[in-house]
């Protein structure tokens, strides 16, 4: 089965539901903001992987106006709505695990809370996609919620349907971004936002190659 497909057909489902949930969420502008600073002056060449709704690729193109934002999103109708939030920047239906696929190089990657819905190996191999796919000194953004593997599993949302969820380790992603080449920039904790339906720590990490 796979979960990650199962996973955006809920959140296909629930997209606008989802975007008024967690579209004025602001805990994370903060490292938003310290991504973009860390992006080269000029026409950074930025992805948004599993962007959602939009509203990450809003606060960036906000923030730099300057960017070629690229976001993709197996939800077909988060991709509409993506479009419609941030008007500046492109987007399409796309699997972030399939980063080659795109036949394009970034000078950064951000992936806000996408890793919770890709299993452990699915994880893995994306951080090691978007080494091959970051140009030089390139930046990585990677948001998830922590946990136990073994506590991955189906969980309902707040409409009751269900979507697996997986739990990375903070040791295991940051091992995964050392092999892969990557220097760690930021890492920190955040309590989960009160929209949330459940209550975790979440990890922030940004990196460099």
């Amino acid at each position: 089965m796979d979960h990650c497909a199962l996973s955006a057909s809920v959140f296909h489902k629930l997209a606008d539901r989802y975007r008024e949930k967690f579209m004025d969420v602001t805990v994370y502008d903060e490292s938003y903001s310290q991504f973009c600073d860390l992006l080269p002056s000029g026409r950074a060449r930025v992805l948004d992987a599993a962007c959602g709704p939009g509203n990450v690729s809003r606060f960036l193109v906000k923030r730099r106006a300057d960017l070629d934002l690229f976001g993709i999103d197996l939800a077909p109708r988060m991709v509409e709505l993506a479009r419609q939030t941030a008007p500046s920047a492109q987007f399409a239906v796309g699997d972030c695990r399939n980063l080659a696929g795109l036949k394009q190089r970034f000078d950064g990657i951000i992936c806000a809370f996408g890793l919770p819905y890709l299993s452990r190996a699915e994880a893995m191999a994306f951080i090691r996609a978007a080494s091959e796919v970051l140009e030089p000194d390139g930046v990585l953004y990677l948001s998830t919620m922590l946990g136990r593997s073994e506590d991955s599993g189906f969980e309902p949302c707040s409409s009751g349907d269900l979507v697996y969820v997986n739990y990375h380790s903070e040791e295991q992603i940051i091992a995964s971004l050392r092999e892969c080449g990557f220097s760690v920039v930021h890492q920190r904790h955040l309590p989960s936002p009160s929209a949330a339906v459940k209550k975790t720590t979440d990890l922030i990490v940004i990196a460099k190659k």
